[in-house]
């Protein structure tokens, strides 16, 4: 096989095409001549190549009379068979043999290759190597002037402050883009060099190749210097949590592996474009991929050994040393699908563990006050599965391309393994996006949840804002619930559909199911139904204490049927809104209590109206009954005129549940103040009276009743 690289295969597919249609041009405009050629005209040779294939031979037949077979009858088209496995072996050994037997050609080879260099005489060596130095200082001076010209970014990323997760990416922004500011800078004066001088042919695509192997370099080095930091002087600029010399030893490694691969790369292009034996590059490509396995089990085992870090578990450098040599091996085999398969599939968790580990960096500040924080850290949890599906999703294409399936012909395959293959695919997506979909939205809930808890914690429970807390705590949950359900159906419908499972006759068989349910379960449809109306009627809310007729406490949660309340004393009741009722809210904006009191006849009403005013003023000075108090408490004038006493009412107004409280002090300070000033309670009384002799007798037993004035005698 001969490789050419795409700038000559362009050049020469136009000069193919260009010849074929030049000489279709002159056989249609001149038939005659074309056939019937003179003895006295020269003749005309063209030399066109042609790919051996069915539209090669059938362009022949077309361009030269008399070379046409016989027509054979039409016949349906059939792929190639697949090689068997002994076949595939026997291709591998004769693969390897000729690498083997090509080793010793070496010498020679190169020497061909070299000579390509000196085959142009206007190649002067002094403004050769004139060229090719200013052609690297110029990278050099204009990233330097990129750095001079950034210099106020560089100040705001010394200075920027780290308190916040925003202020965090933006001090990471900052630090990215002063590197690609340099990066463009370098990218600039190297191409500003290159456009002053008039390069050779072959010299002109060798610089713009060494040029992308320098930025290949320069590339590894910003992302070392940003994701890595080694030279870090304060920690937060570490996007990785390494200590700092495992920071350089993962810095000087990466840089120099990326080195040798940029090299090798380059060095693989150089021989293309100067048309190498196909047999020495390949050799070549085993040799440089020799060297950079070597370079990752070095570098891997060598961390293994190393203290200064958490310990890497052994089964994995173990692992990863396997998957290297299998990778080389499978490029040597020239089993090329199965190479890219093997770098897809070991690369993919290392880098979704390399992105978890800066997201983490990211939201944790040095208080772990961002880590505390449920929003911000469901908010990572969405980016870290979006960013892992989207990798699996890259990895899975690439691993498609690699063995060259084609998606839209998979997908017009109507064979068992085109329709196997295209449904595991359907599926994954489908469950990679109601992945994504669900955690977003539970992120959302639980974002809004904890906003509303650290308000009532923070003690702000008044006002409007109090009550759309409690409204969305309350109706929350019930939501994650509804949406965790419909995406799970919806999620479950698009599998069935994915696998051929027609779901229309599911959804209508589904809906008659619902009816029969509907009709059997009235009782679970009427709660359902009940607690949809009192939850949008907003009759109560997590945390209110609410009464019915025969159930009353405090309302602790709800599912789709029923409600959990907490009575005063302990006990929970799980009620169905079905049998709820009317609800009376006992912890709604205010309270007014009552209080009454029955005084004596001879007591002062004007009095006793400004005590009670005074006590209503003592309680509002309270520190802490006096937040409570929306109205203090007074007297609202005679109430009835018992048998007894005057029935006097009092009154006062507090938030919901502080009632009782209040109360209690306030009857201690009635009691208490008007024993001060002498204003007595009204007790029951019966009077007796009749005839003279009834009030004998009653002076008689009142007399008896008295105690005895005998002294009794003292006892031994």
């Amino acid at each position: 096989m001969r490789v050419i690289d795409d700038r000559h295969s362009l050049r020469r597919a136009s000069a193919f095409l260009a010849a074929v249609f030049s000489t279709l041009f002159l056989m249609g405009t001149n038939p005659i001549i074309a056939a019937e050629p003179t003895s006295s005209s020269t003749p005309i040779r063209i030399i066109v190549e042609l790919p051996n294939d069915n539209s090669g031979r059938a362009l022949v037949d077309r361009i030269v009379p008399g070379t046409q077979e016989p027509a054979q009858p039409v016949s349906t088209l059939q792929e190639p068979a697949q090689p068997s496995i002994a076949t595939s072996l026997q291709d591998l050994r004769l693969r390897l043999l000729t690498l083997v037997n090509a080793v010793p050609t070496l010498p020679g080879q190169i020497q061909t290759a070299i000579r390509v260099f000196q085959t142009d005489d206007r190649i002067e060596p002094v403004g050769l190597i004139l060229a090719v130095a200013l052609f690297i200082a110029g990278g050099f001076v204009t990233q330097r002037l990129a750095w001079w010209s950034g210099r106020g970014l560089l100040h705001f990323v010394m200075t920027a402050p780290v308190d916040t997760v925003r202020q965090r990416i933006k001090l990471h922004a900052g630090r990215l883009s002063m590197g690609v500011l340099a990066l463009t800078g370098y990218l600039v004066g190297s191409l500003g060099a290159f456009i002053l001088f008039p390069w050779p042919a072959v010299f002109r695509d060798v610089a713009l190749i060494l040029l992308s192997a320098a930025l290949m370099v320069r590339l590894a080095v910003l992302v070392g210097r940003i994701v890595i930091a080694p030279g870090a002087r304060l920690p937060h600029m570490r996007l990785l949590t390494l200590v700092t010399s495992l920071a350089w030893f993962w810095y000087y490694w990466l840089v120099g592996i990326v080195a040798v691969l940029a090299v090798g790369w380059a060095a693989i292009e150089v021989m293309r474009t100067i048309d190498a034996p196909p047999i020495l590059i390949d050799l070549f490509i085993a040799a440089w991929l020799g060297v950079v396995s070597f370079a990752l089990i070095t570098m891997i085992w060598l961390r293994q050994f190393r203290s200064d870090g958490s310990p890497m578990n052994r089964l994995v450098g173990v692992g990863l040393t396997a998957s290297i040599l299998l990778s080389w091996l499978l490029w040597v085999s020239g089993l090329r699908s199965a190479f890219w398969t093997v770098i897809i599939i070991t690369l993919l968790p290392l880098t979704v563990s390399v992105a978890h580990d800066i997201i983490r960096r990211i939201i944790q500040s040095d208080e772990k006050q961002a880590t505390e924080d449920p929003a911000i850290v469901g908010w990572s949890v969405v980016i870290m599965q979006t960013l892992r599906n989207g990798l699996i999703v890259v990895a899975a294409l690439l691993i498609a391309n690699s063995w060259d399936v084609n998606l839209s012909d998979l997908a017009a395959g109507e064979t068992l393994i085109t329709r196997l293959i295209r449904s595991g695919i359907r599926i994954v997506i489908v469950l990679l996006v109601t992945d994504v979909i669900w955690k977003l939205a539970s992120t959302l809930i639980d974002s809004q949840m904890a906003a509303a808890s650290r308000g009532e914690q923070g003690g702000h429970q008044d006002g409007s804002d109090a009550r759309r807390r409690q409204r969305l705590n309350t109706l929350l949950p019930i939501l994650r619930n509804v949406l965790f359900m419909v995406i799970g159906a919806v999620g479950f419908l698009m599998i069935l559909d994915a696998v051929g499972v027609q779901i229309g006759p599911l959804l209508a068989g589904a809906g008659v199911v619902g009816i029969a349910v509907g009709f059997g379960a009235q009782t679970l449809v009427k709660d359902i139904i009940s607690g949809v109306f009192y939850l949008f009627d907003d009759a109560f809310r997590i945390g209110e204490y609410i009464q019915s007729a025969k159930y009353k406490g405090t309302v602790e949660g709800f599912s789709l049927r029923s409600i959990r309340l907490r009575h005063h004393r302990g006990p929970v009741t799980i009620v169905p809104f079905g049998e709820l009722g009317a609800v009376q809210n006992l912890s709604r904006d205010w309270v007014i209590d009552i209080i009454a009191l029955t005084l004596d006849y001879d007591s002062d009403l004007e009095v006793v109206r400004k005590t009670i005013k005074r006590i209503g003023a003592e309680l509002l000075e309270d520190p802490e009954l006096g937040p409570s108090i929306i109205e203090p408490l007074k007297m609202q004038g005679i109430e009835q005129m018992a048998d007894y006493g005057v029935q006097i009412r009092l009154k006062f107004m507090t938030k919901p549940g502080e009632q009782f409280g209040v109360r209690r002090k306030a009857l201690a300070m009635l009691k208490k103040t008007f024993a001060e000033k002498g204003i007595q309670f009204a007790t029951p009384t019966v009077h007796v009276s009749s005839g003279t002799a009834d009030a004998a007798a009653s002076a008689a037993a009142a007399q008896l009743q008295k105690p005895s004035n005998v002294v009794p005698a003292p006892q031994e």
